[in-house]
């Protein structure tokens, strides 16, 4: 069986962000001899014996000459037939020069829809880019495959218990704390909920991601307080990956706002696990329908529809699109599929 490269950031199942990437590495740990990841920081992961992970030292302290040093060191060195870089475009762009001239498939995964200098770059030394839909990947390339995300269906599933009845509506929102998720609108819409006389808690899941956003979460905790609003707000924070499943089982209503443009895991995921879900996001104009669209920045919108949609039951066609459109097995075989026929390609 022929061998692959994974070049990632973060190798750690209790990341709530990139946790999800285990089971990735499980899965393509069937489809090849041995999978080596080269990442900048490694955590707890218990993977197949034919996995190694190797930390570019990150974790360790180590000063970005070092990291750079060590991977060029793993990259001459290692024996594999293939590459595939997980969203940063960056390792593309270093790794590109070697890996033609050496005669190694090169694969991009990227969602996002910025077009960077980078991107622009390393769209030039790789030989497919996989993306999750067409509005997460936005630079006109004849290399763009369309995939799917991949949501693990088996792990954020419907609770077999059914669920108690309150009387208080739950509300979700999960995600990375930055302003392009757009909180904001989710609390102004909540004094309106409040104003209504509706009975309601809002739970944020998750955490800020770089150190220029905490004060954006420093505003979004004053703006609750200033709207008298503590007691129907909770702040998490950051959780396990696999603690997820129990915040989207144990809530009503996902209500989604991200202004990245393409397709959100954290929505795909609550859809799976069988939430009614509510989304102001371009893309998910696709799929949802309108009931569950509500207008960008429009909190009067957005609490109309909150009322709205928790007045009906679930509709069982949310999951089933995931599964259809985004099952993470069907993902990874479509993706080892690609990248063997291209070292097949390469070795004719």
């Amino acid at each position: 069986m022929k061998n692959l490269l994974i070049i990632t950031q973060k190798v750690d199942e209790d990341d709530q962000l990139l946790g999800f990437f285990i089971e990735w590495l499980k899965r393509f740990a069937g489809k090849f001899g041995n999978v080596t990841v080269l990442c900048l920081e490694k955590g707890k992961f218990d993977l197949p014996k034919n996995v190694e992970v190797i930390s570019l030292g990150k974790d360790r302290g180590a000063g970005k000459l070092k990291q750079l040093s060590t991977f060029y060191f793993q990259l001459f060195t290692l024996k594999y037939d293939a590459v595939f870089v997980h969203m940063n475009p960056i390792w593309a762009i270093l790794g590109g020069p070697y890996w033609r001239l050496a005669g190694k498939k090169v694969c991009l995964w990227y969602t996002h829809k910025a077009i960077t200098s980078k991107l622009k770059l390393a769209e030039k030394f790789v030989d497919v880019i996989f993306t999750a839909s067409k509005e997460s990947f936005r630079l006109p390339s004849k290399k763009v495959i369309v995939t799917g995300h991949g949501i693990d269906t088996s792990l954020f599933r419907p609770s077999e218990k059914l669920k108690v009845e309150s009387g208080k509506l739950k509300i979700l929102s999960v995600g990375r704390i930055a302003p392009v998720k757009n909180y904001g609108t989710l609390i102004d819409a909540s004094k309106i909920l409040k104003d209504k006389g509706t009975s309601f808690l809002v739970t944020m899941v998750g955490e800020i991601a770089l150190n220029s956003d905490a004060s954006y979460l420093a505003s979004l905790k004053f703006k609750v307080k200033s709207l008298k609003l503590e007691e129907n707000f909770k702040f998490v924070g950051k959780i396990n990956h696999k603690e997820l499943p129990s915040y989207y089982r144990s809530h009503d209503i996902f209500v989604h706002l991200s202004k990245t443009g393409s397709i959100d895991k954290t929505l795909l995921e609550a859809m799976a696990c069988g939430m009614k879900v509510l989304s102001s996001n371009d893309s998910a104009r696709s799929f949802l329908n309108q009931t569950l669209c509500f207008k960008e920045d429009d909190s009067h919108d957005l609490a109309g529809k909150i009322i709205e949609v928790s007045k009906i039951p679930p509709d069982p066609a949310l999951r089933d699109y995931v599964i259809k459109n985004h099952d993470l097995d069907k993902l990874i075989e479509r993706l080892s599929a690609t990248i063997k026929n291209r070292i097949s390609q390469a070795s004719i």
